[in-house]
């Protein structure tokens, strides 16, 4: 099975406009916040979701809480490994064998290896956890 890790996400409102997700990151560099994950949504009215796994969760608490940009955060799961045809499917057959959902994954394979973020509700994460074995 891939190696699992259990991770916080943050996710912050943004405006859906040239330059928006920009700002967000230059002001993470100049603050020196590091993030080993990025995705970004477009959403109804103008608007954007940003979520971030970010290698330091407290620095970047601290940083959105304090700009009123922090909307949400939470729990997800990292999963890497060997790429090769099915790599998800132990990990995927572990969380509907615990009875967990999944809410939303992304995965990309690059280099021979694979890497996915896999959200599960808020009160299903330490089953995922236990699931995956995650660390």
């Amino acid at each position: 099975m891939a190696r699992a890790l259990k991770v916080r996400y943050f996710k912050a409102n943004l405006e859906n406009k040239p330059g928006a997700l920009l700002k967000i990151t230059e002001e993470l560099k100049k603050k020196n916040v590091a993030l080993t994950g990025l995705w970004g949504f477009a959403t109804h009215g103008g608007a954007a979701e940003l979520y971030v796994v970010p290698k330091n969760p407290a620095k970047l608490r601290n940083l959105w809480s304090a700009s009123g940009m922090l909307s949400e955060e939470g729990s997800g799961f990292w999963l890497k490994g060997v790429d090769r045809t099915g790599a998800l499917n132990e990990c995927l057959k572990s969380l509907a064998n615990a009875g967990v959902n999944v809410d939303a994954i992304d995965a990309i394979a690059l280099g021979g290896r694979f890497g996915s973020f896999v959200w599960v509700a808020p009160d299903a994460v330490d089953k995922a956890a236990e699931a995956l074995k995650a660390k």
